[in-house]
């Protein structure tokens, strides 16, 4: 394979909004500015084949039920004649491999931490047919080692775009219902809080809610999903409001977990001026300028582009050592680790950024520089090139 315009089929197991999905959309995009001819395979569509569509970027979605969802996929590969097939989950991984049989392609895997849990791990003969196994931090290579890959494996961190706002900050809060500036935080409230009996249903829209001045207010993009761990965000979010200390939290995203968290929401006595739930959202980048922190309290992760747009955003961000975060952030330095599972750590965390926007600063400028000098998203896009022009 040693021709420079390379043909590359990307295949996801669908186009709905999450990290990954996004992170396929970019890097084909920035392979076609490359002068390659880059597409997309999903199995199932979502919300982000309108987006690829407006964006001129060829994606062809399957569907249907096996055998014939197999039959049309063999029918894409045959139709694109691809040089690389670059698989980015199990599920699809077992489509890429029908694609190399039948095309002689080379075939990429990316393990975004999704070869652990509840998905499907890849066969040993869907390892065997792999030529390049990429993980997306080391602590995912490592564990895509442990579970019996026998070919190259190697590192390419995550990358992300530092591109200039489209809205400013002042825009995007009054948008939202929010001040300006958050207040300092108040002193503990003697005051009850409400009865989760008496408490109203989680807020459903990005609607104002009767916020007063600037409200201090934290971001967490993210699929409802076990492993995303919205219930020790709710959790720390009842904490903080029995202490006295107001925080909202945009939650964006969708997911299976959904209904489930919203029951604990309104178990918990969380509603719109803790937690509002704006569901999928295309401008999280300009959401990101609303917020004054960031937060993931993931149980796993791979390496977490939200978090990285985050601190591209100069945010300080709350996340858990998990995956390859640490890999990242440094505690302290580019900002705050926390336990997994730990809803009081969580809020004490924040409470800290609430508190002291001094450290908010700090955090936010070190992350900024920590993503910008290291993790951009065109080394990582030439890297990827680099692996694809090696594999012979």
């Amino acid at each position: 394979m040693g021709t420079s315009t390379l043909r590359i089929v990307h295949v996801v197991s669908s186009l709905n909004g999450g990290g990954m999905e996004h992170f396929v959309l970019r890097l084909a995009e920035a392979q076609r500015r490359h002068g390659h001819d880059a597409s997309i395979l999903a199995l199932r569509g979502g919300p982000l084949a309108d987006l690829a569509r407006q964006r001129a970027l060829p994606a062809t979605v399957l569907g249907g039920r096996l055998p014939a969802r197999v039959a049309d996929a063999a029918l894409a590969f045959a139709r694109a004649r691809p040089h690389v097939i670059h698989a980015h989950n199990p599920t699809a991984l077992h489509y890429a491999t029908v694609g190399k049989l039948l095309t002689r392609a080379r075939l990429v895997f990316t393990d975004h931490a999704q070869t652990r849990g509840i998905i499907r791990i890849p066969s040993r003969f869907e390892w065997r047919a792999t030529d390049a196994v990429v993980g997306c931090s080391q602590d995912t290579a490592d564990k895509s080692g442990a579970v019996g890959v026998a070919g190259n494996i190697s590192v390419i961190h995550n990358g992300i775009d530092i591109a200039p706002a489209r809205r400013t900050r002042e825009e995007v809060r009054a948008e939202l219902g929010f001040g300006a500036d958050p207040p300092p935080a108040p002193a503990a409230s003697p005051e009850p809080a409400p009865s989760p009996a008496e408490s109203p249903e989680p807020a459903a829209s990005p609607a104002p809610a009767g916020l007063s001045g600037g409200a201090f207010v934290g971001i967490m993009p993210a699929a409802f999903h076990p492993v995303k761990a919205h219930d020790v965000l709710l959790r720390a979010l009842a904490r903080l409001r029995d202490r006295g200390v107001a925080v909202t939290v945009l939650i964006v995203g969708d997911g299976d977990e959904r209904d489930r968290i919203h029951g604990l929401a309104r178990e918990l006595g969380i509603h719109g001026e803790e937690a509002r739930f704006l569901g999928f959202r295309k401008d999280v980048p300009d959401l990101l300028l609303a917020a004054d922190f960031f937060v993931l309290p993931s149980r796993d992760e791979g390496l977490p582009l939200a978090v990285l747009e985050a601190m591209a955003r100069s945010l300080p961000v709350v996340v858990t050592p998990v995956g390859g975060v640490p890999e990242v952030v440094r505690s302290e330095e580019h900002g705050l680790l926390v336990p997994v599972d730990d809803p009081d750590a969580l809020a004490a965390a924040i409470e800290r950024l609430a508190r002291d926007p001094a450290l908010r600063r700090r955090l936010g400028e070190a992350g900024h520089a920590r993503v910008r000098d290291d993790f951009s998203f065109e080394k990582m896009t030439r890297k990827y090139e680099q692996l694809y022009l090696g594999l012979r």
